[in-house]
C-alpha cells in the first residue's frame, strides 16, 4: 500500500497489523536528488510548502483530480495566461486531445482552442449564477499535463529550457522542508532518524479522514448546482461510511503507540464532530 506514510512507526504498524507486504512512500523522495529530478526553482517552493500550498486540483484534461503545488512553475503560468486574457496553453504536444464539443477533431481541454470556446459559449448554457462560476473556475483549471509534468525531469537536464514544470507532491509533503540524501532517507524510512519537519504532525490515518471530508463537504456544496460529480446516493452512502470509519479507528487506537494515542482520539472526535452535519437531507434530493 501507499499514501501518506510519513513516519516508521506508522509504516511498521500497516506491516505488522495489517499485514501488508510492502508500504511505498512517494512524495519525500522529492527532496532526494539522488532518487528524482527537481529543478531548483521548484524545488525550493516545494522546500517551503504549507499546508494550502498543496491542494487537490482540476488540473488534468483527463478529469482525474491530483494532487498539485500551488506555487509550481505550471500554476504560475497558468495563472499568468489567465490575467493577459488568454486562458489555456498553445497545447504542443496534444496527447490528451479529446473534446470534440466545438470541432470535429479533437482539442485537449486545457488548450486555448478549447478554453477560448467554451468560455463564450458558458452563458448560453443554462446554468445559474452560482453555477457559471463554478463551472468557469474548473475550464480555467485545466493545465498542459504532456508538457508540464515532464517539466522538472526535461528543464534539469537541459532538454527543455523553456518547461513550466507542474509539481505534484502528496499532502504529505509539508511534513519535510529540507534536501536529503538517498542514505537520510532510508534511514528515516527505518526509523533510524527523523527528517520530519515538526513533531506536531498529525496521524496518517488522520490526516487521510480530513482529506475526505473536505472533499465530501465540496462535492455537497456544489450538489444543489448540479456540479457535483456524483449521486446523492453515493454522498449519502460515503458520508455513512466514513462515520464507520471513524468508528473503527476508535477500536484501533488501542493498537497505535501509546505516547500518540490520546492526540489520535482527540483529533479523531474533531473529526467526527466535522462530518456529522454533513447532508444531502437540507440541500437537495
Amino acid at each position: 500500500m501507499q499514501g501518506g506514510v510519513g513516519t516508521a512507526d506508522e509504516q511498521q504498524f500497516l506491516l505488522e497489523y495489517f499485514g501488508v507486504d510492502s508500504v511505498g512512500w512517494g512524495t519525500p523522495f522529492m527532496l532526494v536528488p539522488e532518487a528524482t529530478y527537481m529543478d531548483d526553482v521548484n524545488l525550493k517552493r516545494l522546500m517551503r510548502a504549507s499546508g494550502d500550498d498543496v491542494f487537490l486540483s482540476n488540473a488534468s484534461p483527463l478529469g482525474i483530480p491530483f494532487w498539485n503545488l500551488r506555487s509550481s512553475s505550471s500554476e504560475e503560468a497558468r495563472r499568468a495566461r489567465i490575467e493577459k486574457g488568454r486562458p489555456g496553453s498553445s497545447c504542443p504536444k496534444g496527447f490528451v486531445s479529446t473534446s470534440t464539443e466545438f470541432t470535429k477533431r479533437p482539442i485537449c481541454l486545457a488548450s486555448r482552442a478549447y478554453q477560448k470556446k467554451k468560455l463564450q459559449h458558458l452563458p448560453e448554457e443554462d446554468h445559474s449564477q452560482q453555477a457559471l462560476v463554478e463551472i468557469k473556475e474548473k475550464v480555467l483549471a485545466k493545465s498542459c499535463i504532456c508538457h508540464d509534468l515532464a517539466g522538472n525531469a526535461t528543464l534539469k537536464l537541459g532538454i527543455d529550457p523553456d518547461a513550466t514544470p507542474a509539481v505534484c507532491c502528496g499532502p504529505g509533503i509539508v511534513d519535510f522542508s529540507k534536501i536529503a540524501t538517498l542514505e537520510e532517507m532510508v534511514g528515516h524510512i527505518y526509523g533510524r532518524l527523523s527528517l520530519l519537519t515538526s513533531s506536531e504532525r498529525p496521524h496518517m490515518f488522520i490526516r487521510e479522514l480530513g482529506l475526505y471530508i473536505d472533499y465530501l463537504r465540496k462535492e455537497i456544496d456544489s450538489f444543489p448546482a448540479g456540479l457535483s460529480s456524483n449521486t446523492a446516493s453515493y454522498l449519502q452512502g460515503m458520508r455513512e461510511n466514513l462515520l464507520k470509519g471513524i468508528a473503527y479507528y476508535q477500536t484501533l487506537s488501542s493498537q497505535l503507540v501509546e505516547d500518540c494515542r490520546d492526540k489520535f482520539l482527540t483529533e479523531l472526535k474533531k473529526m467526527q464532530t466535522a462530518l456529522e452535519p454533513l447532508s444531502l437531507e437540507e440541500t437537495g434530493p
